[in-house]
């Protein structure tokens, strides 16, 4: 033997050369991991018998198979015990599993992020799989909506009891209104007392899948905290329902 190969296989320290894989150990291996990769085709012709393939999958197989047989032969050439290799396979294969399952209940997982992002941030909402929008109720007991409104994020309060879509005066000149050029000649009842608004139109209100176009609202001439979302725009929807502290809209 070549003293310059002993040098190659030395240690990083000099110690003395790693032994060479036997050739039994090497057959004795290849034996085993043949007998287990029989093993996972009979179970997988029991359970897709070839009567089932489809047409043309020929190839597919064939590469399949050249794939197991450079993973067999690399398994058994390999110096690492067998409990080694096989809890590296089993890692390997729970990681498979892992990515089919996720890929295979992609659209169950969705509907369970968006729950819990509606939860965690319930003034976004929740789209159900009809195109529903699920809100929960704030702490303060009311709904509050994030919608975009003519491309600008605008926070409304849900308010059944106001009859229009109304705009504070921060929202109006957000959205590129000049709320000191406006016409306030609407005037509103409210809880304290009677208030007067400007009317202007919206080109566009999106809550999620809901999607309103040349939208009809008021701008507010006195202090309003929150924009109102009132029923010019609950009027134009399928349905409103509240129930277990949960508003749902649908479009």
């Amino acid at each position: 033997m070549d003293p310059q190969d002993d040098q190659r296989r030395a240690g990083p320290w000099g110690g003395p050369p790693e032994p060479l894989p036997q050739r039994g150990r090497f057959r004795l291996r290849l034996v085993v991991l043949l007998g287990i990769a029989a093993l996972g085709l009979f179970a997988l012709f029991q359970a897709y018998p070839p009567a089932l393939w489809q047409e043309g999958s020929g190839p597919y197989f064939a590469q399949y198979g050249l794939i197991g047989t450079v993973l067999l032969m690399s398994l058994a050439a390999s110096r690492r015990s067998f409990a080694t290799i096989f809890g590296q396979l089993a890692l390997w294969a729970l990681a498979a599993l892992v990515i089919v399952a996720v890929y295979g209940y992609r659209y169950e997982l969705r509907e369970v992020a968006l729950r819990v992002a509606g939860e965690l941030v319930p003034t976004h909402g929740q789209e159900a799989a009809d195109g529903a929008m699920i809100f929960t109720r704030a702490p303060d007991r009311q709904f509050h909506i994030d919608a975009q409104v003519d491309g600008k994020l605008v926070r409304f309060l849900l308010d059944t009891g106001a009859s229009d879509i109304v705009l504070n005066r921060e929202d109006a000149a957000r959205l590129g209104f000049a709320v000191k050029d406006l016409a306030f000649t609407r005037s509103y009842g409210t809880a304290n007392g009677t208030t007067r608004g400007a009317p202007i139109r919206l080109k566009q209100i999106r809550i999620g899948s809901i999607h309103l176009e040349d939208v009809p609202a008021s701008v507010n001439e006195g202090e309003l905290h929150q924009s109102l979302l009132g029923m010019r725009f609950l009027e134009r929807l399928t349905s409103i329902e509240i129930r277990n502290d949960r508003l749902t809209i649908r479009p």
